[in-house]
């Protein structure tokens, strides 16, 4: 690959970046969500299986189990937080968001990516990660709306992310995330069958990026 090849993804980077940035910052905004219709939100073909997440607000304590096993399960090198819950403002409305990769349709990681470490399984739309190629350019966090791949300049380095527990799954067995739950307020399956939830809204909590820039698969049940 060429320097020319490697600006211009940069470009690339940091143009989607700009239009993002401040869409996802440390104790995100709560309010309002925005009532899209989760239907619109999907760009799935009916012949692929693409797996979400969904994420009930009204039955999250915060009790960040889900973050404590997703790191204690992938190991996270310190400083990353693969997944996060953010704290609504007031804190005393006990509105909370859990967050990892949306592993999202459009991934725009993976559109800037020179070196390709990013990938999106056929048989289930998990974009994955390979730190081995990774060359540790972080255009991937300039363009990811959600803050989702993580860099630790005195790390590995190497960019991070959630890998849905691709490899517990293909052995049978759900996200760490899922399983650590105690209240079901977060749970995984098909996006397509998910957003058919009474209830369920595409994930524009204001704050959040409109869902049609990357089309994540991950759909929220509010707390109103």
């Amino acid at each position: 690959m060429s320097k020319l090849d490697v600006k211009l993804k940069r470009r690339t980077a940091l143009k989607i970046g700009a239009l993002t940035a401040a869409a996802v910052a440390v104790g995100v905004p709560m309010g309002s969500l925005k009532e899209a219709s989760v239907k619109a939100a999907g760009t799935e073909s009916s012949e692929s299986k693409q797996l979400g997440f969904m994420y009930d607000q009204t039955k999250c304590i915060n009790c960040k189990l889900c973050a404590k096993a997703c790191k204690e399960t992938n190991k996270w090198e310190p400083g990353a937080e693969w997944r996060k819950v953010y704290v609504a403002e007031p804190a005393s409305n006990k509105v909370y968001l859990s967050m990892s990769c949306n592993h999202c349709a459009d991934p725009a990681c993976m559109a800037v990516c020179p070196v390709k470490a990013y990938t999106k399984r056929d048989k289930d739309g998990i974009v994955a990660h390979n730190t081995k190629k990774c060359v540790g350019c972080a255009y991937c966090l300039y363009a990811c709306p959600y803050h989702a791949p993580q860099f630790v300049k005195s790390g590995t380095g190497a960019v991070t992310k959630c890998s849905f527990c691709a490899e517990i799954q293909d052995q049978g067995g759900k996200p760490a995330c899922v399983s650590a739950c105690p209240t079901g307020a977060l749970t995984y399956g098909d996006i397509t069958e998910l957003r058919k939830t009474p209830g369920a809204v595409a994930p524009e909590v204001n704050g959040l990026p409109p869902a049609s820039i990357t089309n994540p698969s991950l759909v929220i049940i509010p707390k109103v």
